[in-house]
């Protein structure tokens, strides 16, 4: 089942029925849904679900070991490896023993050996990604006590598990979202309202915006890059930064307006993050939750260790990002995509720490930084250098990768790619969504929501309309799902 799915047209009402017409009790309340959540989880395959609850369980139990004052602290660190071990052993498994093996079985092909490892083909348990991460960082938490560890196994289990959230994020702090799992919810109208604005604002987005670049441009270019012109593969992979965006983005907001659904707010992934001035500023607009995971849990233990590591920035960068890419997919064109990214992020911090130095010497530095044309430049280069490297992100692998940037140069190519009006509503969308958020026009967001509800529901209802128009609810899967 996926938020795309006609199902879930039924299975959603059902669950808010369920939920808000019982008792105002937090062990009801979490109860309904956590079965939604294993039902929903489940309906991707019931045999997975044995694995998600028995790691639950694990963790729960483990991390309640962490809480008891004077524990023997190598007691405690050797949980935390059976911890650790069991949910990326099991990401690893699943997700990577393929890959692992294609490449070994490469590396022995060099020296001769032809019959090599098994390659298994498994299925992929609904956003074992996500909600690894998710109980890893609960995990680290409780072990360096950040946090106290969660008193009710129902608690625990929906955090893990909750349906709004489950299949790709985002991925919550166990500081955000257990607080809220604790304690009784009542139902409101601003979170009524709210959630319904955001789930529909992520169908547009996911429905109409990512479908229709993804159909008229993405497909088409990144199939056949050969016969298509330059200019056509330029629209290709811009047209794929505007799909990814509106595909994970609106899946987010569709995440979080399903959670306010039911009282539960989630932390926002995407704050228009094609307004970036920096490629810093860009990972902190883009899938927020996953980038704060890996700094938080992987670049800042390492650089500020005691070890070697310690203030070795860059090659810290390299290390995230590298796991970066490695996380988003099985293939060396995501790992390809993370060093790119990684490369950026270096090349970005030793040119501010240059900059800064000359504006230490000189106040006219400072001014020029100050200025519109170096944001307009900064703002070019950020937003140029981030969808020229999602050519290896969308491409079937290494080789295709690079044939697709020779024809952004000079491409053998004739055919031609159109830009159809629903395209180029799509493109607007997009940008509408980012130049509403800029100070000057801020306003017509505010007058919206200050709106009358009647009128309010009106255009939702004709929004609805012309989407059921449009793309058939169960059309497209999320990109971002896969991962």
């Amino acid at each position: 089942m996926s938020f795309t799915n006609v199902e879930f047209l039924f299975f959603l009402p059902v669950v808010f029925l369920l939920y808000w017409g019982g008792p105002r009790h937090r062990i009801y309340q979490n109860s309904i849904l956590l079965v939604a959540s294993y039902l929903f989880f489940g309906s991707w395959h019931w045999q997975l679900l044995l694995l998600i609850i028995a790691g639950t369980w694990m963790d729960y139990y483990i991390s309640r070991q962490f809480g008891k004052p004077g524990g023997d602290e190598n007691h405690r660190k050797r949980l935390l490896i059976v911890s650790l071990l069991f949910s990326l052993g099991s990401l690893c498994f699943f997700k990577y023993a393929g890959f692992f093996a294609t490449a070994a079985n490469d590396a022995l092909q060099l020296i001769g050996i032809e019959n090599g490892l098994p390659v298994l083909k498994l299925i992929l348990p609904l956003g074992i990604s996500y909600w690894t991460l998710q109980r890893v960082g609960y995990m680290l938490d409780t072990y360096w006590r950040r946090i106290e560890p969660a008193n009710s196994l129902l608690d625990f289990s929906l955090f893990v598990c909750f349906f709004g959230q489950v299949a790709a994020g985002p991925i919550s702090r166990a500081s955000e979202l257990l607080p809220q799992l604790q304690k009784a919810r009542r139902i409101e109208p601003h979170w009524i309202a709210t959630g319904a604005f955001a789930f529909l604002l992520g169908y547009v987005l996911k429905a109409f915006v990512g479908e229709m670049l993804g159909e008229s441009l993405v497909s088409r270019a990144f199939s056949s890059p050969e016969i298509y012109t330059s200019l056509s593969l330029w629209l290709g992979v811009i047209g794929f930064a505007g799909q990814v965006f509106a595909d994970f983005a609106g899946y987010s907001l569709m995440a979080i307006g399903t959670a306010r659904l039911f009282a539960i707010e989630l932390p926002m992934n995407f704050n228009v993050p094609f307004l970036s001035r920096s490629l810093p500023e860009l990972w902190r607009r883009w899938h927020i939750t996953l980038n704060r995971w890996l700094f938080e849990y992987i670049f800042t233990p390492l650089t500020t260790s005691k070890g070697w590591f310690r203030n070795r920035l860059d090659l810290g960068m390299l290390i995230v990002f590298a796991a970066s890419g490695l996380w988003h997919g099985a293939a060396w064109t995501y790992v390809c995509w993370g060093l790119l990214h990684a490369f950026g992020m270096i090349v970005q911090r030793n040119w501010d720490m240059l900059y800064r130095s000359w504006c230490r010497r000189s106040r006219v530095f400072v001014t020029i930084r100050k200025s519109l044309p170096y944001s307009m430049v900064s703002w070019f280069l950020t937003i140029l250098f981030f969808v020229l490297t999602l050519v290896p992100f969308r491409a079937a692998d290494i080789d295709t990768a690079v044939g697709y940037y020779r024809g952004l140069v000079d491409s053998p190519g004739s055919a031609e790619l159109a830009i159809s009006p629903l395209v180029l509503l799509a493109f607007l969308f997009i940008v509408g969504m980012h130049l509403i958020e800029l100070k000057p026009l801020n306003k017509i967001k505010t007058l919206f929501y200050a709106t009358p509800p009647l009128i309010r529901g009106v255009a939702y209802g004709l929004a609805v309309a012309i989407l059921v128009l449009v793309v058939p609810f169960s059309k497209g899967t999320f990109i971002y799902q896969q991962f």
